[in-house]
């Protein structure tokens, strides 16, 4: 395999690449195997003085100029490797409308950009990939990524912003001390004792901020943008709850209270405090998606066991790699792709399929953006990975590579067919 990637990536730098030999290499690349390979033939690269103008971002864009009609043919999944171009009816016009699969296209701009950031890196020159990244996308100003935000609201009402917060102890709240630890997360501890007195804390991200957290018992807690979640400084009685808004990953910790387990359990609330489920588990991980935006609240199982409520319904119980949807009535769903949940956790955008809008959604929770239709959304479908901390120039050339026209006038993007 390894002497097929370095031939691919050969005819890819002489730009000789077929369409089905770009997929090879795509997902020859991503294969965690190859990567001395890859290593290997990039140190050979810079050694080789024909290689050099790569380095140029006209020879770059030049270079993906000429994959980038791959990207019109290239079938969108495994499944589908017959159909090129899909045709799919859209509900509610009189005839049907073309939605066009696509590869995101930075599967191409992946393996351009690799080859240019390699031959800076081996050097040691001080680039980043956001220097060396194409640029089409007319821009004032670039917006940056989101990153490590969140502000703290504690029983007293007096707030912390956490980002800009010095690393140690934040607050005593009875015998609790909140500390935040040299990673960034937030933490709670009560010594070897019980609190005396038990208060609510509330920690929310902004557009644009993600935080993680420890709770009082232990509990492991993501909140991914414009997210929120309310809870005690300590954990006594009978269950341990807690409130949630927007979108939270959580890993619960197991505990037990003279030999009984204690269960866990996440109100699901809108931003306006209205309850939309409730979520009861043992000792877990799993995912909440309830975004007011969003067409419908989702809880996804990766460990253990949950049990989902939803008013006026009877208790569903879920198993691990199992979906949740809040419908009504609620509809458990075993088709899902679990990385593509827990990307944002992981520092990923990950789409299969998705339309403009739910990309977008995405992008105006992380970049702290408003986006606009004025002649409708495009009907194109896309797949593909892309991490999160690329500025939003680098994330609308999605779009910009699929002649969906896109223009940014400080914090409002404009999107046309």
């Amino acid at each position: 395999m390894q002497d097929d990637l370095r031939q691919l990536l050969e005819k890819y730098l002489a730009e000789e690449l077929s369409a089905g030999e770009f997929e090879r290499l795509w997902q020859a690349l991503q294969e965690p195997a190859n990567k001395k390979a890859w290593q290997r033939f990039m140190q050979d690269v810079w050694n080789n003085p024909q290689y050099q103008s790569l380095a140029d971002d006209t020879a770059k864009r030049r270079v993906l100029e000429n994959v980038r009609p791959l990207l019109h043919t290239m079938p969108a999944d495994a499944a589908d490797r017959k159909t090129l171009l899909k045709e799919m009816p859209v509900s509610g016009e009189g005839e049907a409308a073309p939605r066009r699969r696509r590869y995101l296209w930075w599967a191409a701009a992946a393996c351009l950009v690799f080859a240019a950031t390699a031959l800076f890196w081996l050097k040691g020159r001080q680039s980043t990939p956001e220097t060396l990244a194409l640029r089409t996308v007319p821009v004032q100003q670039e917006v940056l990524p989101g990153g490590n935000k969140a502000i703290l609201t504690l029983g007293d009402g007096s707030s912390i912003t956490l980002d800009s917060a010095a690393n140690g102890l934040l607050s005593q709240q009875g015998n609790v001390r909140v500390m935040k630890l040299a990673n960034g997360q937030l933490a709670y501890d009560a010594g070897n004792g019980k609190a005396l007195e038990v208060m609510y804390n509330t920690v929310r991200t902004p557009r644009g901020g993600a935080y993680r957290i420890v709770l009082p018992d232990g509990t492991a807690v993501w909140l991914n943008a414009a997210s929120s979640i309310t809870y005690p400084t300590a954990f006594t009685g009978k269950e341990r709850k807690v409130k949630v808004s927007g979108e939270v990953y959580f890993e619960v910790a197991a505990l037990k209270e003279a030999n009984t387990r204690v269960p866990f359990i996440v109100d699901i609330i809108s931003a306006s405090g209205e309850q939309k489920g409730a979520v009861e588990v043992l000792g877990t991980h799993f995912n909440i998606n309830a975004y007011d935006d969003e067409a419908a609240v989702k809880t996804t199982l990766l460990e253990g066991a949950v049990k989902i409520r939803k008013a006026g319904e009877a208790a569903v119980t879920l198993s691990p790699g199992q979906q949740a949807i809040f419908n009504t009535p609620v509809k458990i769903t075993d088709d899902v792709d679990i990385s593509q949940v827990i990307a944002w956790k992981d520092g990923y955008f990950k789409f299969t399929q998705a339309d403009v809008s739910a990309m977008m959604r995405q992008a105006e929770r992380w970049y702290d953006i408003k986006v606009e239709y004025p002649n409708g959304v495009p009907r194109d479908l896309f797949s593909g990975t892309l991490p999160r901390n690329v500025n939003l120039s680098q994330f609308l050339e999605i779009l910009m590579y699929s002649d969906v026209n896109v223009r940014i006038d400080q914090r409002v993007v404009t999107i046309n067919p």
